[in-house]
């Protein structure tokens, strides 16, 4: 077996979207604030409170308005919660595995309270993480370079600094690239659309997954 290249994942974004059946525009009436109080009720044991939420209205197309929910103890790294007339979308940095049920559940009932006090139905789910992963013990350009055929290699001249691949399913789809500001790192990017169904753990455990996939197919070793 070929010796691991030691790895770990200096910088990670984990984004999620819910697309909604239909706009929740009468939820943003007269019961706005039932639905702000709702929301911000159901996080608050996670951490989220009255001075991290922002209601974003100066615009004029009604597809870019937001309540924003900012999680504030700690501010460090950074979640929020973003719901519109047409989605709802969580954003998190640096999640760690180990933090895994405790995020799901503060979404679990994030959701179940924009389910209810919004009356939202879902219609698919989105779920992308984007890493960025700092190389030990090799160049990134060898971990990457038997990822594509040799033809490959002489669509461009000169010397090829990092050979990167877009891979795209029918409702999935990857990118692996360089890194710009971590020097001898990589960037990848995993999607997946989901179906509206489909629990928040069972797109963890599917993400999960593909993460591994990802650090067994380069030869990666490290703590996901």
């Amino acid at each position: 077996m070929p010796e691991k290249i030691k790895a770990e994942i200096a910088y990670s974004t984990l984004e999620y979207t819910a697309i909604f059946k239909k706009p929740i525009i009468l939820a943003w009436g007269s019961s706005v604030n039932i639905l702000i109080a709702a929301v911000l009720d159901a996080l608050e044991p996670w951490g989220f409170r009255l001075d991290g939420v922002e209601l974003k209205t100066h615009t004029e197309k009604l597809s870019e308005y937001a309540i924003v929910f900012r999680r504030s103890i700690p501010a460090a790294p950074s979640q929020s919660v973003a719901l519109g007339f047409g989605k709802v979308s969580v954003t998190a940095e640096n999640l760690d595995w180990t933090e895994a049920k405790q995020f799901v559940a503060g979404q679990n009932a994030a959701l179940t309270a924009i389910r209810q006090a919004g009356r939202a139905e879902i219609q698919s789910q989105h779920l992308q993480l984007g890493m960025h992963i700092q190389l030990a013990t090799k160049p990134r350009k060898d971990v990457t370079s038997p990822l594509l055929n040799p033809a490959a290699f002489q669509l461009l001249d000169g010397e090829i600094k990092c050979p990167g691949i877009i891979l795209q399913g029918e409702k999935s789809h990857i990118v692996i690239d360089a890194s710009v500001p971590y020097a001898n790192g990589l960037f990848i990017r995993i999607y997946r659309e989901h179906l509206p169904e489909a629990s928040l753990d069972q797109l963890a455990e599917a993400l999960h997954k593909d993460e591994e996939q990802v650090f067994h197919v380069l030869g990666l070793e490290g703590v996901l």
